[in-house]
């Protein structure tokens, strides 16, 4: 496998949480914000959930399958034992610090809106919240670790994936796990109930550990996985719109949860597909985005809280006032970035890694 780094991975990982960004702002300017502890705006835009529909189905397992990826490019580069460490200071001290700190604040400006319209108290309590996700990678990390020490086909190329990755299509055999992971999610009512439905479900974790592992088979096949994603891309987008738009004829109801999971499917490759081709490139501006962004998501959200707390009221245009507060979220994210980012001491709590002797931020 190649040993340079993916510059594609890196603007994809950005561009993924920042779409999240988003998403979680347009929850607050839909009907559904109430009844998922987001604070709500004064006048709702359903029309919203049209676009937001679109990325509703692949914005975490995106991040699952990134994250397997990252995970076997540094199982090359440290020992197994290094790279768990390694994980634990980058995910876990984030994590830890960020549901003491940014998710209390989001269950304090939650609870404080309702007990403003009488309904219960304000209370401060660490949660995870937006940060859920992080939990999983790092149990993914810890099992996954030793398969990989263990296992010689998880980390050696394999001539008959490689083979089938270098024919047109041949990446549909990868869908199989993914479309079988949505029939248990259609048939077992107690697996799941809805694909998007992701946090503190059985569905979400093991769909999370298939993307993790898919993540390093496919690493693991060096450049010919990354030639599947240039040669596939059309195709994807193909089925991944075609079935986004089977969706939206049936106002993304009543969908079986197998088509979904191949809508999800080919999104993500599709977005693989368009990074291998367009985004594989150094640059200064995606170094800095690739660094800012997770200090950057892991703020956005009391952020948000805290605007739509104060100024949800605004009676303004609920389309203007979204993009407004979106680029509030962001230039008060990326200032708090800014604010940080050279303190040594803080810098882990926020991901970042702090330089070494040559000054590199790996």
């Amino acid at each position: 496998m190649t040993k340079e780094r993916r510059h594609d991975v890196d603007a994809i990982r950005a561009i993924a949480l920042f779409l999240l960004i988003a998403y979680h702002l347009g929850i607050s300017f839909t009907s559904l914000a109430p009844f998922v502890f987001f604070i709500p705006n004064i006048k709702s835009i359903d029309s919203l959930w049209i676009p937001m529909a679109m990325i509703n189905t692949w914005r975490i397992p995106i991040l699952f399958l990134i994250s397997g990826i990252a995970f076997r490019f540094s199982f090359e580069k440290r020992s197994p034992l290094q790279l768990i460490k390694e994980r634990l200071k980058v995910l876990g001290l984030p994590l830890l610090f960020g549901s003491f700190t940014s998710g209390a604040l989001v269950i304090y400006f939650g609870t404080l809106f309702w007990e403003r319209k009488g309904e219960g108290e304000a209370v401060f309590w660490p949660d995870s919240v937006h940060l859920w996700f992080l939990e999983n990678i790092i149990i993914y990390s810890l099992i996954f670790v030793l398969m990989l020490r263990y296992i010689p086909l998880l980390r050696n190329k394999s001539g008959f994936l490689s083979k089938l990755l270098s024919k047109p299509g041949g990446i549909f055999l990868f869908s199989l796990p993914i479309i079988y992971e949505g029939h248990l999610v259609e048939t077992v009512g107690w697996y799941g109930s809805e694909y998007s439905l992701y946090v503190d479900t059985l569905h979400g974790f093991f769909l999370g550990a298939i993307w993790f592992l898919l993540g390093i088979i496919l690493t693991s096949q060096g450049e010919a996985f990354w030639e599947s994603n240039k040669i596939n891309w059309k195709i994807h987008a193909v089925f991944a719109f075609s079935l986004y738009i089977y969706r939206f004829l049936n106002e993304f109801e009543g969908v079986d949860n197998r088509i979904i999971a191949f809508e999800s499917f080919n999104f993500i490759f599709l977005i693989l597909g368009l990074g291998a081709t367009y985004l594989n490139k150094e640059s200064t501006q995606l170094n800095y985005y690739r660094t800012a962004i997770f200090p950057v998501y892991i703020v956005h959200f009391p952020i948000q809280y805290a605007l739509m707390l104060y100024l949800g009221g605004w009676n303004i245009n609920p389309w203007i006032k979204y993009f407004l507060f979106l680029f509030l979220v962001c230039f008060l994210s990326l200032t708090f970035y800014h604010s940080i980012k050279n303190i040594k001491l803080l810098r882990p709590l926020f991901g970042l890694r702090n330089p070494t002797r040559k000054g590199v931020d790996e």
